[in-house]
């Protein structure tokens, strides 16, 4: 079937659906759960597709990926921080990166970095008094960013956390602020003119358009692009990764974490691999520093809020926490943590830390039975599938027993999102999924958290889905053995 027989999302104004996803992004994509799988809209000048259910999301990430890129606009406002890092690249570069950090992130690599977890949440535990108010949101940030900084950089950041964490906001409010912007459309359709007129452009011309398209991979058209405020906090997060990098360099033999692994990686298919230059390091880095930390921290701060909000749930928590001895876990054990690693699933389907993952197309493609044409926009949204009530009963309800194997076995594939699916699924899933749980059990075992029960706290519509405001929380200090 042709694009212009899909069911139509109604549109209006110039930018089309795209102003709809800017105004309110969750009430939008909370709609799409309630509608037909496949949903064509506008964006400008550019046909749009909303992905809405499982099959046609599966078909995207898993059945046809190389039919597809990461949206261009996506790319340009990851641009400072993400670079050609994991996240951003595409084709060969990506394949290659991601083919020389997949031994670092396989299970038996992971199963090193749980002791450290461990101590991380202890160390900020440590500082907890009993009866002290915090901000849970807050205090989850200081403790996976210190996790990140020690198990794959060797690094201690656990007292830089309000300083780099501020950076990292600054970062991501920039980027928030300027989807859908008039700039970003112009800077995205200029890049595709270049790109095409590249190569039946005269001999001489061949050279300046070349580095016309070099120069259009930076985001200069968009507001406040080279603003003191966001070239400042990118500088904090560049200059703490740089200095994590020379560190090292300087002292490379006395670890083997993953910097370490970084640095002397080696293409084993490409003979003539020099390994990845300084800047691809950085990029690479960078990238895992700031997703291996964001988007547990965010998962964790709605884990304990939705725990506390339901005290026979957080009473068989607590239970499964306190059948560890001494500190709690410094292994990971999964069977032990059955159902603490239920509750971070179902923390991950109500709030999954990335609502949106934009594509478009790079050829002609059937997806769900209808041909869609180059460069068409593909929105898929975790956010959506998660909510869809033929899939999830009674979405909007906490109930971390979906997740029991018999639940989970019989749902369709790719309608559990939180980390994408097929070739490009996170590199770090499986290191989220064991930090979560051990993080909470570690925790568990030495405070009860305590939140206003008539208090509700509301996604916040930011580039990661925050808790607004915060988890504000009372800790109380719990006698276990």
């Amino acid at each position: 079937m042709r694009y212009e027989e899909m069911p139509q999302l109604p549109a209006r104004g110039w930018a089309g659906n795209i102003a709809d996803l800017v105004e309110d992004r969750l009430g939008l994509l909370r709609k799409l759960s309630l509608r037909e799988e496949l949903l064509r809209g506008r964006g400008l000048y550019l046909p749009l597709v909303f992905v809405n259910g499982p099959r046609a999301a599966h078909e995207v990430l898993v059945e046809k990926p190389r039919a597809f890129e990461k949206s261009p606009g996506l790319r340009l406002l990851l641009h400072y921080f993400a670079g050609q890092g994991l996240f951003t690249s595409e084709g060969d570069l990506w394949k290659r990166q991601r083919r020389l950090m997949a031994p670092l992130f396989n299970p038996g690599a992971l199963q090193q970095y749980a002791a450290s977890m461990n101590r991380c949440a202890l160390r900020a535990a440590g500082r907890w008094q009993d009866g002290q108010h915090l901000d849970l949101a807050h205090e989850m940030t200081r403790i996976t960013m210190a996790v990140v900084g020690e198990t794959l950089f060797g690094a201690d950041t656990f007292e830089e956390a309000d300083d780099l964490g501020e950076a990292l906001t600054t970062a991501l409010q920039w980027t928030n602020d300027r989807l859908g912007s008039r700039r970003l459309l112009l800077h995205v359709l200029l890049q595709d003119v270049a790109r095409a007129v590249e190569p039946r452009a005269p001999a001489p011309l061949r050279g300046p358009l070349h580095r016309l398209q070099e120069r259009l991979n930076e985001p200069f058209l968009l507001e406040g692009a080279r603003s003191p405020t966001l070239q400042g906090a990118i500088a904090r997060l560049d200059a703490r990764v740089q200095e994590m990098i020379d560190e090292r360099r300087r002292d490379r033999e006395a670890h083997r974490d993953l910097l370490t692994r970084l640095l002397d990686a080696r293409d084993e298919e490409d003979a003539e691999d020099q390994g990845m230059s300084d800047r691809q390091v950085r990029d690479e880095a960078l990238t895992l520093f700031i997703a291996g930390h964001e988007t547990t921290a965010t998962a964790l701060a709605w884990s304990f809020y939705l725990l506390a909000r339901h005290p026979d749930l957080l009473a068989r928590a607590q239970q499964e926490a306190d059948a560890f001895e001494g500190d709690g876990p410094s292994r990971y054990e999964p069977e032990r943590l059955a159902f603490l690693t239920r509750v971070f699933k179902e923390s991950l389907r109500l709030y999954p830390p990335v609502v949106l993952l934009p594509k478009r197309t790079l050829q002609e493609v059937e997806i769900g039975g209808y041909t869609l044409s180059p460069r068409t926009l593909v929105f898929i949204s975790p956010y959506t599938l998660h909510y869809r009530p033929e899939i999830f009963p009674d979405p909007d309800r906490f109930d971390p027993d979906r997740w029991l194997p018999e639940q989970e076995a019989r749902r369709p594939r790719s309608s559990f999102l939180p980390f994408g699916a097929g070739p490009r699924v996170c590199i770090g899933n499986h290191f989220a999924m064991m930090e979560g749980p051990l993080l909470m059990a570690t925790l568990l075992r030495k405070f009860r958290i305590q939140i206003d029960p008539r208090r509700e706290i509301l996604p916040d519509d930011f580039a990661t889905l925050r808790p607004a405001g915060g988890v504000p929380a009372v800790v109380t200090l719990r006698a276990t053995s």
